[in-house]
């Protein structure tokens, strides 16, 4: 009977061709879309569950002042593992610097960690070679990622062989890393002893009691308690942390949240790919369902003949299965190869240093599993709604051709079909139209500071001789003063955009009562000029021993604001755990100096010291054109000095844009899925109006015989189609509007939902509707009424 089944399938399939390669488009397209939806969203879900004890690895959170901080003091880990037996093992995972690797004639710097030798007693990442129990314990190994070992050492087995750091500390390889999963918020291309740290009197200053801004993970005992072991915690604070963290509040949160911890906006993603990867299946299964209806029609009279001669409502369903189920599994095959072969390398393009994607067929089951599930739902579904509509109809007229008595039965289930269908599309085209002004309207915001003509050198070079760079320093500073095509510059350690996340509380001198969180960097001399950005009150830096002697800072309004300051300049403060004081200069307006998806936060520049080569060097041109020029010049000045990376520049205008990235990526992909979706739509609209075009033929014949002209037999068949467009409009524009609304709401600087969102949104679908539509209804106007008054 399958073969049977399968015959008679493949030459329905072939006989309704147009009908057989539009599903299979549209099917293929759209299903791969949702393996690629379907993938990152399990992996998303699944983020950091791959480790053996996940169920007990939990990392140590800090809340102070209303925040939440996924870092702690750094001591605090040795007192854990000391004072709770309910704790088993623990470890540090310390991101303080990257250093430099060399073998023989080659150097690497990888993403470096410094961890405890406990690590992998914590974490399950696998290695390549070495043995995870033992990697780490000596204080002079480190593990090493694969690409990284290959490039210093080639083929082979690398462990036991030594690599020199930062060309005076040799270390013994002791493990190479193998590939790490996607979906592991830790991602690093080496390990290294924390003990490295720990003798480096920078790190011995701040891995106090007070400072936040260690990594600590820690995994508990079976069967201990969690919230028990938390409530223990404030006496810990108490007794061992600062006097200025005591109203510190420590929590332990489980592993598997740290991704969101670190990234509130994260599951926002998840839940959009879950979100549109449903719509896209409503749609492509609506589509299905109505290209099915519209090819299963001239089947009628075979149907009910099945029928008379004895055949099962069963035989009957599948038949049509095995005809969905040939469709869905070929769509399936093509969509697979999409999938891996276009989508999934387009999407990690996109996502860059992000997530990045691929299938492993056996770790990815969920994905496949899932996929498989959809599959065969889709084809129960495409499958049984047109055979048991054929099923339904009267036999007598079925035999005879007929499609029913009552040539309306069954309109309603595809009026509701159409409708469904359109107001999904509407909806993603609404979203596409309001994100894209989004990101638009960031990109062009006023940001506090003049972006223009703005060229910033990256002169953080690893320098192998200090000396030599510091004396080669002062003559490129001393020969851009000179330079008529450069305006203003300045050295810093940070740039707009790439500010650190490091803060501190303040408060005015003697009033350690009125304390407020700052987020604090470094400034030099004409850091606010060449930004041009403007000065409320008093000045900026200037490079004088007054300044530094001063302990000079430059707040913010905001941070001027939240002190309760009608004027600032003169004022005195301190900061928390520092004897220091420190006298404001001068007050900027907010400007923005991170992503206008986050608010202006209070904000404090400390003086950095006199003009030298630092991390940046920020140059503000007469004319952009001049930069390639200038370019030109400090490169060649710049080979003078030994280092170990060459310099690199970007145009600030540049920066900014590139801080949406991520979004603009997201655009990308919403649009490609919204482009989908309306194709499909429209291919499903195709099938429906084929269908009524078929079940109205004679009426069509008669209207021509009686002299109904080519255009009012198209508004005729178009008009039914153009309404159930419009009612789906009133459906998906409110919808639309409330989660158009709630989309912006995520962005702290957004614009406003606009009505001419919907109204081009209703315009696009009711073209492109009329246009599926027209097609169609002008093909069955120009039918010959002889042949259509035979139809019966």
């Amino acid at each position: 009977m399958l073969r049977n089944h399968l015959k008679i399938a493949l030459r329905n399939l072939w006989k309704n061709r147009l009908f057989t390669g539009i599903n299979l488009l549209g099917m293929s397209i759209g299903m791969a879309c949702v393996v690629v939806l379907v993938l990152f969203a399990q992996k998303s879900l699944m983020f950091d569950a791959f480790h053996e004890k996940s169920d007990r690895l939990f990392y140590v959170q800090t809340e102070s002042g209303g925040k939440t901080h996924t870092n702690t003091v750094y001591p605090i880990l040795g007192q854990l593992l000391k004072d709770y037996p309910e704790i088993e093992t623990g470890t540090h995972v310390q991101s303080w610097y990257w250093p430099w690797m060399h073998h023989a004639t080659k150097d690497v710097q990888p993403r470096s960690l410094f961890v405890d030798s406990t690590f992998f007693d914590v974490f399950s990442f696998p290695l390549k070679y070495g043995n995870a129990a033992t990697a780490l314990r000596d204080r002079n190994s480190l593990v090493i990622g694969e690409k990284n070992a290959l490039h210093l050492f080639g083929e082979g087995n690398p462990v036991g062989k030594t690599i020199v750091l930062d060309d005076t500390l040799p270390m013994k390889v002791s493990g190479v890393l193998a590939e790490l999963p996607a979906n592991s918020s830790q991602q690093f291309e080496a390990l290294l002893p924390i003990a490295i740290l720990e003798q480096q009197p920078s790190f011995k200053e701040s891995a106090d009691w007070y400072n936040t801004f260690a990594n600590v993970f820690v995994i508990l005992k079976k069967g201990a308690n969690k919230a028990a072991l938390e409530a223990k915690l404030p006496t810990l604070v108490k007794t061992h942390f600062s006097p200025d963290s005591q109203k510190q509040t420590l929590h332990l949160s489980a592993f598997t949240h740290y991704i969101h911890d670190q990234n509130p906006t994260f599951k926002n993603l998840i839940y959009g790919a879950v979100g549109i990867a449903v719509f896209l299946l409503l749609i492509i299964s609506i589509n299905l369902i109505n290209l099915n209806m519209a090819a299963a029609l001239p089947r009628v009279k075979e149907v009910a003949v099945r029928q008379v001669v004895g055949a099962s409502r069963g035989i009957v369903l599948r038949q049509f299965w095995t005809e969905s189920g040939l469709v869905m599994l070929l769509s399936l095959v093509l969509a697979t190869g999409f999938a891996v072969y276009y989508l999934i390398p387009s999407f990690n393009e996109l996502r860059k240093q992000n997530m990045q994607l691929h299938i492993s067929w056996t770790q990815d089951y969920p994905t496949v599993l899932t996929i498989v599930g959809i599959t065969m739902l889709v084809t129960f579904i495409a499958g049984t709604y047109p055979a048991r509509y054929l099923m339904s109809l009267n036999t007598p007229d079925a035999v005879k051709g007929k499609l029913s008595a009552d040539p309306r039965q069954g309109r309603l289930r595809q009026n509701s079909l159409i409708v469904l269908q359109f107001a999904l599309a509407v909806v993603l085209i609404v979203g596409t139209i309001g994100l894209r002004q989004q990101v638009s309207f960031m990109k062009n915001a006023d940001l506090g500071f003049d972006r223009k003509n703005v060229l910033v050198f990256q002169t953080d070079l690893s320098y192998k001789n200090e000396t030599t760079a510091v004396s080669e320093g002062r003559v490129i500073l001393d020969q851009l003063r000179q330079n008529p095509n450069v305006v203003s510059f300045t050295t810093s350690q940070v740039v707009p955009m790439r500010y650190w996340q490091n803060f501190n509380s303040y408060y005015p001198e003697g009033n350690d009562a009125k304390k407020i969180g700052l987020r604090h960097v470094s400034g030099g001399e004409k850091y606010f000029e060449t930004l041009k950005i403007p000065m409320i009150e008093g000045r900026g830096f200037r490079d004088n021993s007054a300044d530094s002697a001063n302990n000079a800072v430059v707040i913010n309004e905001a941070a001027m604001k939240a002190f309760g300051w009608q004027t600032a300049v003169g004022k005195r403060i301190r900061q928390n755990n520092n004897d220091a004081v420190y006298t404001v200069i001068g007050v900027t307006k907010d400007f923005h100096y991170q992503s206008l998806k986050d608010e202006v936060e209070p904000l404090l520049h400390w003086y950095g010291g006199k003009q030298q080569l630092s991390s940046y060097l920020t140059v503000r041109l007469t004319d952009e054109a001049k930069g390639k020029e200038l370019v030109s010049q400090l490169e060649a000045r710049f080979k003078k000095i030994p280092a170990r990376r060459g310099l690199d520049h970007f145009y600030l205008d540049e920066e900014v844009n590139k801080v949406y990235e991520s979004i603009s990526n997201i655009l990308q992909m919403t649009g490609f899925v919204t482009l989908i979706a309306i194709l499909t739509a429209c291919a499903g609209i195709f099938g429906l109006i084929s269908l009524v075009a078929k079940q109205r033929t004679k009426e069509i014949g008669i209207r021509k015989t009686l002299g109904a002209s080519v255009a009012n037999i198209t508004a005729l068949l178009s008009a039914d189609f153009m309404k159930l467009v419009t009612i789906s409009l009133f459906i998906a524009l409110p919808i639309s509007y409330w989660l158009g609304k709630k989309l912006l709401q995520s962005f702290a600087y957004r614009v406003e939902l606009q009505w001419w969102y919907l109204g081009l949104a209703s315009f696009f679908a009711l073209a492109i509707a009329l246009v599926s539509v027209a097609f169609q209804a002008i093909r069955a106007a120009l039918a010959n009424p002889v042949k259509s008054l035979k139809s019966e």
